[in-house]
């Protein structure tokens, strides 16, 4: 073997698992943050409004009381968190937090709730409802602090999700008001009301997403399950069992919904639908439930609450059906997941 032949085989084989791991470098993905809120229940009696990266817990209860947080935006390095907490006199207020710092939108109602949050350029926009002066709940919602009623009628209504698509404001709920009689699934499309379940009875949108163009809307309606592409309604279960659908992701044409049923034993169960097929995440000696679900494309989250076997409620998520445990401390006695939100890192 000649010396230059050698010189060359040593290179290769020197050079070569650099190259390897310059190639995989290149080829795998980054680790998206996984930003998930929630509550926590403490040995006390007290509940605190947490959320957590990475598994890593934020407390956003400012004094031991009663706070929970039910929806979680992300906006460049800021983290929006939204929910409720006890204020003076034992009134419940809707609140929000910007990296912790609290921000009370319903000063001047006696009951309220924040139970979405959403980001669009700087703009704050928030969901809820407060409780008018004939007890019942009127749907709001909040643009930087600044208050929108976006139903006028003496019965309830309730606003659960919304979303800002080119300056537009979605929000989705339900509304006693109106024909037909009973509760109505309804979206609000920049406070114009639009009735998707045609007919009487209980129903109510409690998720909704986006996806290029098109608008999509999941609820229930009675025991069924549904969701509305367009205004177009697909029923996913026939009524025949319990089952409560909290959440929806697209992820091209992949429609997932999230909620819980009740199954033969009677308890609850975390379950999923993939284009309508289903799938449980609780482990068959435990009960759950999903309230919120994320895709990235290739990687799919849950969010929610897990009971094993003993009845202690853990907060947790699944990704792609296996379960993450959250954090919890030591004075930690129960615990639940309402929100995720998964950014991929760029």
């Amino acid at each position: 073997m000649g010396k230059s032949n050698l010189q060359v085989k040593v290179f290769a084989l020197l050079i070569l698992p650099v190259m390897v791991f310059i190639f995989f470098s290149a080829c795998s993905k980054p680790t998206p943050d996984v930003y998930v809120a929630g509550y926590e229940e403490l040995d006390n009696g007290s509940i605190e409004a947490v959320y957590w990266k990475n598994g890593e817990k934020v407390i956003l209860s400012d004094i031991p009381g009663t706070a929970w947080a039910f929806s979680i935006a992300v906006s460049g390095s800021n983290v929006y968190v939204a929910g409720l907490e006890a204020g003076e006199n034992g009134k419940l207020d809707a609140v929000y937090w910007k990296n912790g710092v609290k921000t009370v939108l319903s000063e001047n109602a006696f009951t309220a709730w924040a139970s979405s949050i959403t980001v669009s350029d700087s703009d704050v926009y928030v969901a809820g409802r407060e409780m008018n002066n004939q007890g019942r709940f009127t749907a709001v919602y909040w643009k930087n602090g600044n208050k929108t009623v976006l139903s006028e009628g003496p019965l309830s209504s309730m606003a659960n999700r919304i979303s800002v698509v080119d300056s537009k404001v979605y929000v989705g709920g339900n509304d006693s008001n109106g024909q037909p009689a009973g509760v109505k699934a309804v979206y609000w499309s920049d406070s114009e009301k639009v009735t998707l379940s045609a007919d009487s009875g209980n129903a109510g949108v409690n998720a909704m997403a986006v996806s290029g163009s098109d608008l999509y809307f999941a609820g229930n309606e009675d025991s069924k399950v549904v969701f509305w592409k367009n205004g177009e309604k697909t029923e996913v279960t026939d009524g025949s069992s319990i089952s409560v659908v909290n959440a929806i992701a697209v992820s091209g044409t992949d429609i997932f919904l999230g909620g819980y049923e009740l199954n033969e034993n009677g308890k609850t169960v975390a379950v999923f639908w993939k284009n309508g097929d289903r799938t449980t995440l609780s482990e068959s000696t435990n009960s759950g439930i999903i309230n919120a679900i994320a895709s990235n494309g290739t990687e799919l989250y849950a969010a929610g609450r897990d009971t094993d076997a003993n009845r202690v409620n853990s907060a947790v998520y699944w990704k792609n059906g296996i379960k993450v445990n959250l954090s919890r401390g030591d004075n930690v006695i129960s615990a639940t997941a309402n929100d995720i939100y998964v950014m991929t890192k760029k």
